[in-house]
């Protein structure tokens, strides 16, 4: 019933959407979300918001100049920086948000949500889904968070295509009991720990993803039936090797022609 619900208030809508601005109709996004009908449309000028957003309705908000120029910041660091619960149809482009002790964005029991675009950075976690179906995500970066980049806990049906997730402290793309999700042609170089990690998570399909220089590439654990096509893992020890060779090799050549130099002279 709630799905339905959902999908009419989504529907009629479309009917009269309107276009909401911010700062120019309202100085905050979340008092531009609170007045917004399902349906409509949050511009979002070019400029620094220190705000918790919420978001319970379906609705669009994009920035007009992209995520380099359009950074969220937590007022409550407890909270994640932008929040979409308990509804449908929903679309985020062009944010950066960072600072958020829980998340840059947070997906909770949400479905046909669009993420397009965003930077999550410097949170504890870049970007959260949890018991969300049905969502996607393309062209975001997920940098410099203390856990996860991109972190999917009982979310199923999900399209993680042409993200970044880079230079995380754990993992730069996990799923957790997680099932029937695809992850595409995704960047996850430089964590500290795995570049793409399953724990029991079934029937995924992980294909075309970059892992290099992380501790360990892709990894799973208790999770069947996931389809690994035409990855590419270089962990962190194939790219340390090379250099510590060519540095071997410098010093056995510092030392024999020491060596040489000494016998010549006596």
């Amino acid at each position: 019933m709630l799905t339905v619900a959902l999908e009419f208030l989504s529907f009629a809508g479309s009917l009269h959407a309107a276009t909401l601005m911010v700062p120019e109709n309202y100085k905050k996004i979340q008092e531009a979300v609170d007045k917004a009908a399902p349906g409509d449309t949050i511009m979002v000028s070019a400029g620094s918001y220190n705000e918790n957003i919420v978001i319970n309705k379906p609705l669009s908000i994009k920035s007009g100049k992209g995520s380099a120029y359009t950074v969220i910041r937590p007022l409550v660091k407890k909270e994640p920086v932008l929040k979409i619960s308990d509804t449908a149809n929903v679309t985020v482009a062009g944010f950066t948000m960072t600072g958020s002790d829980i998340a840059g964005i947070q997906l909770l029991n949400a479905r046909n949500v669009l993420l397009s675009g965003d930077m999550a950075k410097q949170n504890v976690n870049g970007i959260i889904l949890s018991h969300s179906d049905n969502n996607t995500l393309t062209g975001n970066e997920a940098y410099l968070n203390s856990y996860y980049g991109i972190y999917l806990d009982a979310s199923s049906g999900n399209k993680i295509i042409k993200n970044t997730a880079d230079a995380n402290n754990d993992k730069g793309i996990f799923l957790s009991h997680s099932d029937g999700n695809t992850i595409q042609d995704n960047v996850a170089n430089r964590n500290r720990w795995n570049g793409i990690m399953l724990f029991s998570s079934h029937g995924n399909t992980v294909s075309d993803n970059s892992t290099i220089g992380n501790a360990y590439g892709i990894v799973t654990s208790n999770s069947n039936d996931n389809n690994m096509i035409s990855n590419t893992t270089l962990p962190n020890i194939f790219i340390i090797l090379p250099i510590v060779l060519i540095y071997l090799g410098v010093m056995s050549y510092l030392l024999q022609k020491t060596i040489l130099r000494l016998m010549h002279r006596s």
